[in-house]
């Protein structure tokens, strides 16, 4: 009963700050005494502070963007895969203030989870787990940062439970500018199946009904509802999209002419009334809901309770209310992944491993010549293929203003079919092809399939045309690959 009787102090405290919120303030530590003021969170600090200790803050391009915790003594990390994704550089800074630099090992995108790995002379400490079942509905937990306060203390509200469709926001609030169906969607067995039909909307005027399964949009197969939110969020407000809905036995083929999107359906600006949430903050596979209000940037670090026990990695604030946490249980299946590189990052930092070009002295200059060398751009109609990367550094594309670019310059011959794929793990691509004189020849964002962007063309003048390399979204950052190829006799266009 270690902890009796300053909870029941605590008690009395919270007690006190409940019915004084609806009372005029009675002086100037007023606020001190409510949940998340010093004078309860100071009550919490013997429960931090071992795991405190094995807390870090990120740091990605310069600035703090989440918590780490550390899984590893020999320098393993976990922290939150959204807030470093596409980011050139990466580092941790320890509880004693030390800035280490850090490389990404692997991510998991499902529960937004990534490990880094940073060298460390001796070890460190590691946290300490508890299974996530014992973290019940109504029990305190804290929320653990590098300093001696908790940042922010609450209780359990939804023991660990799975994904449910509609019982958390999606992965991303849709894009204010896109298209809209005016549908709600449920799960379905082959495809995203209609449970809402918002009257006058797009959907009611193509014929769409509840109970609706569409199995493809645009041409593209939809395997769920999340599928298709992607698809018609990449397409505008005018634009013309073709169905194929099945409807009990039959099969239908359905044209619809998207709509503008619904304003509610941007989220409740009350769930953002005195704070911040996070950009991603739903469609996680299983979660621990607790009460706190944790800032976004304090996501990646651990859920304890008041044995200082972590039960789970917070990850993301939901709501004004809800903090989402990734269960201990969960974690703990995927360390071992994480660490192996199974769950690959796909993603090269600005400073890698040591380069491998210390070869024995027994080196044969004349076998270089045998090394296949660099296919160039701009050789008539020869093969392009070059990894390059969107950085901060670079311009911002003229026809999508918040998109970083890159171009290249290519010789294509008049009647030769070309086909430029851009491809990348990292960002949702998107290609332009222009002329010399700067004319848009053509445009695609996901004739790869996504993320991937993909334009076959055919020359009417022999020339160099020009290549932009940019991203659906703005700000992305990330590696991808440029591919300028002949066509195949037999290769179909997309």
């Amino acid at each position: 009963m270690k902890y009796l009787h300053r909870f029941l102090v605590l008690g009395i405290l919270l007690g006190f700050g409940s019915t004084a919120l609806a009372q005029p303030k009675k002086g100037p530590d007023f606020k001190d005494f409510l949940r998340d003021g010093p004078a309860v969170k100071k009550i919490f600090r013997e429960v931090v502070a071992k795991p405190s200790e094995s807390t870090v803050r990120v740091v990605a391009d310069g600035k703090e963007v989440s918590l780490g915790t550390i899984t590893g003594a020999d320098g393993w990390i976990l922290t939150k895969w959204d807030e470093i994704k596409g980011k050139s550089s990466i580092s941790c800074k320890l509880k004693d203030g030390k800035i280490v630099e850090a490389k990404l090992m692997g991510k998991h995108e499902d529960l937004d989870l990534a490990m880094l790995k940073i060298d460390v002379a001796e070890k460190l400490p590691v946290v300490q787990w508890r299974s996530s079942k014992d973290a019940t509905v109504g029990k305190w937990v804290a929320s653990v940062s590098t300093v001696a306060d908790p940042v922010a203390v609450g209780v359990i509200s939804v023991a660990q439970r799975p994904l449910k469709l509609g019982d958390q926001p999606p992965k991303r609030l849709p894009n204010p500018n896109s298209g809209a169906l005016g549908i709600q969607l449920g799960a379905g067995a082959e495809g995203a199946k209609i449970t809402i039909v918002t009257a006058k909307s797009a959907a009611e005027k193509a014929g769409l009904k509840v109970n609706d399964i569409i199995t493809e949009a645009a041409g593209k197969a939809i395997a769920d509802d999340q599928s298709l939110i992607e698809l018609v969020q990449r397409l505008k407000v005018g634009d013309d999209l073709t169905l194929k809905v099945k409807r009990g036995d039959e099969v239908l083929e359905l044209k619809a002419k998207l709509g503008k999107i619904d304003p509610k359906a941007l989220g409740n600006p009350q769930e953002t009334m005195g704070t911040k949430l996070s950009l991603r903050r739903g469609g996680f596979p299983v979660i621990l809901q607790h009460d706190s209000g944790i800032r976004p940037e304090d996501c990646g670090g651990p859920l304890v309770d008041l044995d200082g026990k972590v039960v789970g990695i917070n990850i993301a604030r939901a709501g004004r209310t809800e903090t989402y946490a990734i269960p201990s249980d969960t974690v703990r299946e995927v360390l071992a992944d994480l660490m192996s590189g199974n769950l690959g990052p796909n993603v090269i930092l600005a400073k890698e491993d040591p380069p491998k070009k210390k070869e024995p002295k027994k080196e044969i200059v004349k076998e270089e010549p045998k090394k296949e060398p660099k296919k160039e751009a701009g050789k008539d109609g020869e093969i392009l293929r070059k990894v390059s990367k969107l950085e901060a550094t670079d311009k911002f594309d003229t026809r999508r203003q918040n998109s970083y670019m890159k171009s290249e310059e290519v010789k294509l011959t008049k009647g030769v079919t070309y086909i430029i794929e851009m491809n990348s793990a990292d960002v949702d691509s998107y290609l332009f092809l222009e002329d010399a004189k700067g004319k848009l020849l053509a445009e695609d964002d996901d004739g790869g399939g996504f993320p991937n962007a993909r334009i076959v063309f055919t020359p009417t003048e022999d020339g160099t045309y020009r290549i932009i390399s940019t991203t659906f979204n703005d700000n992305e950052l990330g590696e991808y690959t440029l591919i300028v190829r002949k066509k195949a006799g037999k290769e179909e266009k997309k």
